[in-house]
């Protein structure tokens, strides 16, 4: 592809929506550079941007919400741990918390909105004045803060690094501080897994080397695989190109990189490969190298169903997302013929009770791919509420006791009284002190759904007569009492004759 303009090595690569961008590194005069250039894949051409604040080479490079962070490095003769940023939109710098511990030739990973720098070389006080690191410091954007994590097991300088499936892999590396071309090389490949701080040993590198690069493709066009491309082994400069699956932890051996360079730079943009610059041992390269992996072009769609989910709907709107370009997709209720689908669609007609759907996507290359079935229900039906008591008759008590049953879990209930406003039902219920006469009593229900329902009951209150009972007595006993004055008086009349 086309060269970039400024032969360096040692510098960083970093890809901003879908753009490559070159930053720093060192100059066929072992000058540190603040160089900042630019590439499209699609255009194949290179355009300058505002070059680094700081000068240098040999530090980690992350991005994160499309900005570049560009931490730690080399200048002149020392480290340092500047952490300046640069902003492709605005194309302007920023200064930022400097890392912890100055250092130079280590990676920077981001995982889960976490920039983590994992050991290199920094300051010795014997010579050569500089060794290797297990320092494992962690950078937060959002707060613009650092702190302190496990470090790596076997500390390691100019290795090559990667993420895949939220792991840090850290293979191969130097092993001591004297110069290259003497220097110890490792074949280890230290796993670090950012969510619970720990470290394990993944297979070995086939072919050991330092000062190489890697670069992780995700499955969008090509396999996942974490590719270690170039560097320095055995007196030479490599064009060796190895490549890691992590699903079944083995490597296997691709098509070399043309170039044989150590320092170079590896990135990916749709799963596409480009190493650029670094050394051959005599010159510093500008070279621009593409490599389309094994299996490009035969990887199938990703499609992930967002709704419905493993719920209960009344209404089911179907929803997804496809990592790329598709030309056709379709969908599968309860494994019945596809339907064509192009957009977010509600799925209407769905009967009652259990289903399952599957979304299929087949790009313009033949390959297709699916979603995982989603199960789900569906429930249009409201509540069926059966109110015990009051039934529909008439009770000689004013106080009545509200007993009812609905047959499932509801968000609202309540009631209401000849036409009132609703009440709340939390607890037990009595409806006290009711008027003689008709009432009319209606329960509502409303399911998590959404579902409503009601049930209205007729009853009537009318207490035994006790009132009118006392005053019949009560004529009764003066009728008697009367009569018994009466037959008094007539008694004594006759007695008197």
């Amino acid at each position: 592809m086309a060269p970039m303009p400024t032969a360096r090595g040692g510098f960083g690569l970093a890809v901003v929506s879908g753009k490559i961008y070159a930053v720093g590194g060192l100059n066929g005069n072992n000058l540190a550079l603040s160089t900042t250039e630019v590439y499209n894949p699609q255009t194949n051409e290179w355009i300058s941007k505002t070059p680094m604040p700081t000068p240098r080479s040999g530090f980690a490079i992350s991005v994160y919400q499309n900005k570049i962070y560009v931490i730690g490095g080399t200048v002149g003769n020392g480290f340092v741990g500047n952490n300046e940023v640069y902003d492709p939109l605005s194309n302007t710098w920023e200064t930022k918390a400097s890392m912890p511990t100055p250092r130079a030739d280590l990676c920077a990973n981001l995982v889960n909105d976490k920039i983590y720098l994992i050991g290199g070389k920094k300051y010795s006080s014997t010579t050569p004045f500089y060794n290797e690191t297990n320092i494992n410091e962690v950078y937060d954007p959002v707060t613009d803060s650092w702190s302190t994590k496990t470090p790596i097991p076997t500390p390691v300088q100019g290795y090559a690094s990667a993420v895949a499936n939220n792991k840090i892999y850290i293979m191969g590396g130097s092993l001591d501080a004297l110069k290259m071309e003497n220097t110890l090389i490792t074949s280890a490949n230290q796993v670090y897994d950012p969510q619970n701080d720990t470290w394990n040993l993944a297979a070995k590198l086939p072919n050991v080397d330092s000062y190489g690069a890697a670069a992780a493709t995700e499955g969008f066009m090509a396999p996942a695989r974490i590719y270690c491309i170039g560097g320095y082994s055995g007196g030479e400069y490599s064009g060796q190109a190895q490549a890691y699956n992590s699903a079944n932890n083995s490597w296997s051996i691709v098509d070399s990189m043309p170039t044989p360079r150590a320092y170079l730079g590896v990135v990916v943009v749709s799963d596409v490969l480009y190493a650029i610059g670094g050394f051959d041992g005599i010159n510093w390269l500008d070279v621009n190298e593409q490599y389309k992996p094994v299996g490009y072009g035969t990887v199938a769609p990703r499609v992930q169903i967002t709704s419905p989910e493993n719920k209960t709907y009344s209404e089911v709107s179907l929803a997804f997302t496809v990592n790329r370009g598709t030309q056709w997709m379709g969908y599968s209720i309860d494994n019945q013929a596809n339907v064509t689908i192009k957009v977010e669609t509600k799925l209407s007609g769905l009967s009652e009770g259990a289903h399952n759907v599957t979304i299929y996507a087949n790009d313009s290359l033949g390959n297709m791919g699916s979603s995982n079935a989603v199960f789900f229900s569906v429930d249009t039906l409201p509540p069926n509420i059966e109110i015990l008591l009051p039934q529909n008759q008439s009770y000689d008590s004013t106080d009545i006791q509200l007993t009812f049953n609905v047959n499932e879990n509801v968000t609202y209930l309540a009631y209401s009284l000849d036409g009132q406003e609703n009440v709340k039902i939390i607890g037990n219920v009595t409806l006290p002190a009711l008027s003689n006469g008709a009432h009319r009593l209606t329960v509502f229900a409303t399911d998590d759904l959404g579902n409503s329902a009601e049930k209205t009951v007729s009853f009537n209150i009318a207490p035994f007569p006790i009132v009118a009972v006392v005053a019949a007595s009560a004529i009764v006993t003066i009728a008697l009492a009367a009569g018994y004055l009466f037959y008094k008086r007539r008694k004594l009349s006759s007695d008197k004759e």
